[in-house]
């Protein structure tokens, strides 16, 4: 049974693209599945957030976030 998990909500606005826009962009190129902050599951302040869950171990987390980086480079 699980303890619980980490979360973050993180603002996204500085990417350009949308949260949907950018959810599916980590999907498709860097293989990370994180949830947009759509008003409809998070309330109207959710706009251009995303929530990340860090309920995995630290080498599966930096491997994410290093496919993230190379991603988004231009």
């Amino acid at each position: 049974m699980p303890d619980g998990c980490y979360v973050a909500f993180a603002n996204v606005n500085e990417t350009g693209m949308d949260a949907e826009a950018l959810c599916n962009k980590w999907l498709n190129e860097a293989k990370v599945s994180v949830v947009p902050g759509l008003p409809k599951w998070f309330g109207s302040r959710a706009q251009g957030h995303i929530r990340i869950s860090f309920a995995t171990s630290r080498d599966i987390l930096q491997q994410a976030f290093e496919r993230i980086n190379t991603c988004m480079q231009p």
